[in-house]
């Protein structure tokens, strides 16, 4: 074993309480997608106190900073890597009985946004520690990003119109996986989260009294025959060997029960692992509302949401994961992930600019960490962090060993 990753196994032990706290932390005090302002405080204090230049994002959410390592032989490599850690809440109340639990009523991270930044923050800081004491076997370029809003997916988009990928070269990240023991992280070239796309249908009709449906054009009956419609029209018209999954989430109409209300509005998500089946799956929601204004008479508006393209991992990436998870976890770290998830990802806004590749981090361990993510229980077993930023902080090193 080079002696770099002993130092780099050490630094990683050393850190580890520490990790700890800035995670319970963040888990203390999570703020909602758009308000994560004092998150990003926090965060730039801490990289500041490493001796980084934290650049913070516009509107003071979400912030950069580089680490550059030279030695005295070599200049500063002339390409850089990133690391993105996300750092936006869910509007979920915290029901876990711990002493980390949330102080922020009806918020909580329960989709591991305290520990992304904290194993990226833990990264960096393993990595500083190593350059600082001449431990570092070459020179790296590395930048941490740290983002809001990936649950609204506009913290990606909000972060590169910022500069936060200007002069990188490929990025890295991870997500919380509950379903995982600790020590063992999932990794999956090619596709690994599915598209999605949000849709909303507005239904203008024509209000009036309970017992008169005849003088009314009703947007409730729209509403409920363009759902059922949509459900059924879909998988007619998309492949079955083609992963397609249409939900709707949301349905809001009326005011009364014996009033006929003016209009209606229904939204819901589309979520697809091939542009063919999404184009096809549109072009059949337009054609069901085409049919429903015909068959009920009320108008009916369709617009797209904020939608999310899929997560395509790297493989010389997802390679260089998998080797780095051998050197400092041990042979049976990396699993393969068999199918792609069609939950979605705003990570992969990065990854139409740079190559790229997420890995899934297990945090099950045998007292906590079982609770599926987006739940009032959702909690990691704490020894997740020093293994996360050792992956993240030996790929790094890898990325930049010499050819």
């Amino acid at each position: 074993m080079p002696t770099w990753v002993a130092d780099l196994q050490q630094h990683a032990d050393q850190i580890q309480s520490g990790l700890v706290e800035m995670r319970r932390h963040l888990h203390r005090n999570p703020e909602l997608s758009g308000q994560e302002h004092k998150t990003t405080r926090f965060l730039a204090g801490f990289l500041e106190q490493l001796g980084l230049h934290p650049q913070l994002a516009d509107d003071d959410r979400g912030l950069f900073a580089d680490l550059d390592v030279a030695t005295t032989d070599d200049g500063t490599p002339d390409r850089r890597i990133a690391l993105r850690g996300d750092i936006d809440a869910l509007p979920i109340a915290d029901q876990k009985i711990v002493d980390y639990h949330s102080h922020n009523p009806g918020v909580m991270h329960a989709c591991g946004h305290d520990v992304h930044p904290s194993v990226v923050c833990g990264a960096v800081q393993i990595l500083t520690a190593m350059a600082e004491r001449n431990q570092l076997p070459w020179p790296i370029a590395l930048r941490a990003v740290l983002q809001p809003a990936e649950e609204i997916a506009q913290g990606a988009s909000h972060m590169i119109r910022s500069g936060a990928i200007e002069g990188v070269d490929a990025i890295l990240a991870l997500h919380v996986d509950p379903t995982r023991p600790i020590g063992e992280i999932g990794l999956k070239a090619g596709v690994l989260t599915a598209s999605c796309d949000m849709i909303h249908v507005d239904f203008l009709g024509k209000g009036g009294h309970g017992a008169r449906p005849h003088l009314c054009k009703d947007p409730i009956d729209a509403c409920t025959l363009w759902v059922q419609s949509a459900f059924r029209r879909i998988h007619r018209v998309v492949s079955a060997d083609q992963t397609v999954v249409f939900s709707v989430g949301q349905i809001n109409a009326g005011h009364s029960a014996n009033v006929i209300p003016d209009q209606a509005d229904v939204s819901g998500s589309l979520r697809t692992l091939s542009t063919e089946a999404r184009s096809i799956a549109l072009d059949a929601l337009h054609d069901v509302s085409r049919s429903v204004k015909q068959q009920t008479g009320c108008e009916v508006r369709s617009r797209l949401g904020v939608s999310a393209p899929a997560v395509i991992n790297d493989q010389s990436l997802i390679q260089l994961i998998s080797d780095a998870a051998v050197l400092v976890a041990g042979p049976n770290a990396p699993t393969p992930i068999a199918e792609p998830s069609m939950g979605s990802e705003d990570f992969s806004y990065y990854l139409q600019k740079i190559p790229g590749a997420m890995f899934r981090l297990g945090v099950a361990g045998d007292e906590c960490g079982h609770h599926p993510l987006h739940t009032a229980q959702f909690d990691v077993d704490e020894r997740c962090l020093a293994i996360g930023a050792k992956i993240m902080a030996t790929a790094i090193i890898q990325y930049f060993r010499p050819q």
